[in-house]
């Protein structure tokens, strides 16, 4: 866990056998009792912060999130015209709401480097 400067105030390393979602729960408790924070913003990848994670986080006041959309999606945002590919022609950069996530900001980004990449790949 890192403060708002991004520096580690506390490292915990469980076994091997332990997924990421099944960590979230047992740190929150700990950064509320020990350093008595009222509101907490986790920052994880889509293995850590799943769907169903963040329905549990939902449900707790005080609780922010930063992740990622797994590819479909963002393709189901992109059918629905919630995400409109055009947004992205002039910055690479947009802030967009869905009803499939209400009070949420959804911002999306393209990168053309990455892009260029997955084409070289394929």
């Amino acid at each position: 866990m890192t403060d708002s400067e991004g520096r580690p105030v506390v490292v915990e390393v469980y076994a091997g056998t332990a997924g990421d979602p099944t960590t979230v729960d047992d740190q929150l408790e700990k950064l509320r009792e020990r350093f008595g924070l009222e509101r907490v913003v986790l920052v994880g990848d889509r293995g850590m912060l799943t769907p169903p994670q963040i329905a549990k986080l939902q449900k707790r006041p005080g609780l922010g999130w930063i992740t990622a959309l797994r590819s479909g999606a963002i393709r189901a945002l992109v059918q629905t015209g919630a995400l409109q590919l055009f947004l992205l022609d002039e910055k690479n950069l947009a802030g967009i709401t869905s009803p499939d996530y209400p009070g949420e900001r959804l911002v999306v980004g393209h990168d053309p480097l990455l892009e260029e990449e997955r084409w070289r790949k394929r």
